[in-house]
């Protein structure tokens, strides 16, 4: 009982801190962070395999479920997935064990919060991030032990 209600206080408290690195990191132009991204996706069920932005524009590669991965637009504003991108094709991979939130909480645990692209390949989450100094790495994180390779 006192494990369940330490992971409901340590999830409350990190998404109070989340709203509060949200708000904080939230460029002018009123866009979310990718890591709030992310994490929006990931709390809302969506089976997120990729995320990448440029320019602004968020497109994300989601599995629909049913053997395919969808490709779709995000709202910068809210976080919700839009109809901006049309595309799918056949997803022939083993379904991760860690998601892309938990990936983001193994490389924030390294210094680098600062996500701006994250993706499953080759059983690995492939994510991009940056330090509070903006120094930007690469990390892979093994999609189904959760461990930094």
């Amino acid at each position: 009982m006192k494990t369940i209600a330490t992971a409901i206080i340590a999830t409350v408290l990190g998404g109070a801190i989340l709203s509060a690195q949200a708000f904080a990191a939230t460029p002018d132009n009123g866009h979310l962070p990718p890591t709030y991204i992310v994490y929006k996706l990931v709390q809302d069920g969506v089976q997120l395999r990729k995320l990448e932005t440029e320019h602004n524009v968020y497109e994300a590669w989601v599995d629909a479920g049913d053997g395919t991965l969808v490709k779709v637009g995000v709202d910068p504003h809210n976080a919700e997935l839009t109809a901006d991108f049309n595309d799918s094709r056949n997803n022939n991979h083993q379904s991760p064990a860690v998601d892309a939130a938990q990936a983001v909480q193994t490389v924030a645990a390294t210094g680098h919060w600062d996500v701006r692209e994250i993706g499953l390949k080759n059983g690995a989450w492939q994510v991009k991030a940056a330090d509070d100094a903006g120094q930007m790495e690469k990390f892979r994180v093994d999609a189904q032990s959760g461990q930094i390779r």
